[in-house]
């Protein structure tokens, strides 16, 4: 039915050269007599245009599918790559998930660790209802001793704060830890809240205010002073030392004299020699050999060590002795136009200029009384 229908539509004509139907086999014999057969030539005519009609089907087909091919090569092209892209998120999906699954299999490791120290801290756990109630016992009896063991322990605290400020004061002049001790032993007083040492609080201010009053000289700047005057003495120059050997200086060449003048000259000269007179209105100090200028260099560095030790232990007295010592030496002694002997002497009267305290105050009446406060509250 397809290859006529095709063939009748490339063909319309070709209808008249089919062979008989059957409606004209059915004819009565007068019609089949009036039909002619076809010519030869005409049904070969009729085959070849047969065959071109389903060759070019044929090849309509073919490029039908041809064009289909075409079409889907695209979007074959475009799959294969839509699954290469796919596989990747396959493989970084894949990647994530073992990545994670490591991470649970620490995690459940950090569990079990967890697990087991929960129980370790569960077991001590278990134990401490029974430290609780030793460690309430252990109050409980220290509560049932009263006030009376916290007095004693303040007492005993104020005390030694104060025994520790009279031996600062007295043994090392140290005022600063002195009154430092003294407040703090004010403070402990203070807390104890005891009125039958409102006295001694009463010597405890006095005493403080007087260690306010004590001057504080820069005590670590002075040592340094001290130290580095002693690190100069070498290098002072003497007013008068004894030099190496004693020789005539050679006198000017004379010029060409007469037979008269030569005479008067040589006259002059040898009175000269006998009779020397000179005017000298500064005492006259000695010439120091070097063995001399050693000794006087060591008493000088001495002096200035007594003057660090008396500053360091706080006395005045000492330290003002061994400044004008070391002061009427050196200027005595050295070089007054030296510009280090200048520098030198200008050190140490600056020294011997530092307010000191000429006595340090009394600060053992407070602990007198709360001793005797003291014995006599534990005789009653």
């Amino acid at each position: 039915m397809g290859y006529r229908w095709i063939c009748h539509r490339i063909f319309p004509n070709m209808n008249q050269y089919t062979p008989a139907t059957d409606s004209t086999a059915s004819a009565s014999p007068a019609d089949r007599a009036t039909v002619l057969p076809p010519p030869r030539s005409g049904r070969i005519q009729a085959i070849s245009i047969a065959l071109l009609a389903l060759s070019i089907a044929v090849a309509v087909a073919v490029y039908v599918w041809i064009g289909q091919r075409q079409g889907f090569g695209p979007q074959l092209a475009e799959l294969q790559k839509e699954a290469s892209v796919r596989t990747s998120e396959f493989a970084a999906l894949k990647a994530r998930v073992d990545e994670f699954s490591a991470g649970r299999r620490r995690q459940d490791e950090d569990i079990d660790r967890l697990a087991e120290r929960i129980s370790q801290e569960t077991e001590a756990l278990g134990t401490l209802p029974a430290r609780i109630d030793t460690l309430q016992e252990s109050v409980e009896r220290f509560a049932a001793a009263g006030d009376k063991v916290r007095a004693a322990w303040l007492l005993a605290e104020a005390e030694h704060y104060m025994r520790i400020a009279n031996a600062q004061l007295g043994l090392a002049g140290d005022v600063d830890v002195a009154q430092t001790s003294l407040g703090l032993a004010d403070d402990t007083l203070r807390e104890l809240n005891e009125p039958r040492l409102i006295p001694v609080r009463k010597l405890l201010a006095k005493e403080i205010n007087d260690l306010k009053a004590v001057p504080r000289p820069d005590t670590e700047g002075i040592v340094l002073t001290l130290g580095s005057l002693a690190d100069s003495l070498e290098g002072l120059p003497l007013k008068n030392a004894m030099p190496d050997t004693f020789r005539e200086a050679p006198a000017a060449p004379a010029g060409e004299l007469s037979g008269f003048a030569r005479a008067v000259a040589t006259v002059r000269a040898a009175l000269g020699s006998l009779v020397s007179i000179r005017r000298a209105d500064d005492p006259i100090s000695p010439l120091l050999s070097d063995a001399q200028k050693t000794v006087l260099i060591r008493s000088l560095d001495l002096e200035l060590q007594l003057a660090r030790l008396a500053i360091m232990r706080g006395d005045a007295g000492m330290f003002r002795r061994s400044v004008g010592a070391a002061t009427e030496r050196v200027a005595d002694q050295f070089d007054p136009l030296s510009a280090d002997v200048q520098s030198a002497l200008e050190s140490l009267k600056d020294l011997s200029e530092v307010r000191l305290p000429d006595e340090l105050p009394d600060i053992s009446s407070s602990l007198t009384l709360l001793l005797r406060l003291t014995s006599a509250g534990k005789s009653e």
